[in-house]
């Protein structure tokens, strides 16, 4: 019974830790996201600011959660949410392979409207399209202009 009461302190412990880390992570992130996003930006450099954004934390690791050798919960199986995002991932990696190699592909949401952002790396063409048909059909054409 001892061992038992001090698996679940230590357990009750390692989640308070992970609960303070994740709460300063996050206030660290909120922090970051005020010194970099400014009032009065335009839509174009608005879609811009977001991707570079969005890399920067997406290479920052969150906290990891204590493991909990007795836990019930199957770390392997993806959420509904996670399972759309990895979804999303991987059409927009495919979308940027049809464009080509010199084009940042992003997407934007902002309430019930959304759209697609396709921007070349030296930052000499911008377009956008509410989908990928014709997020596709723009860069082609301009591709084809470029080449002639």
């Amino acid at each position: 019974m001892a061992r038992s009461t001090q698996k679940s302190s230590v357990r009750a412990a390692d989640a308070d830790g992970y609960e303070q880390a994740l709460a300063e992570y996050q206030t660290e992130l909120a922090h970051y996201l005020q010194v970099r996003i400014k009032p009065g930006l335009n839509a174009g450099a608005t879609a811009l600011l977001a991707c570079s954004i969005a890399r920067e934390i997406a290479a920052q690791e969150p906290p990891q959660a204590p493991d909990d050798a007795n836990a019930t919960t199957d770390r392997d199986t993806p959420t509904e949410g996670e399972a759309h995002g990895r979804d999303l991932e991987a059409h927009m990696h495919d979308l940027q392979a049809e464009l080509g190699p010199d084009w940042i592909v992003c997407v934007s949401v902002h309430g019930q409207d959304g759209w697609l952002t396709a921007e070349k790396q030296d930052a000499s063409q911008h377009v956008e399209a509410s989908n990928a048909e014709g997020l596709v059909r723009i860069v082609h054409a301009i591709n084809e202009n470029a080449a002639r």
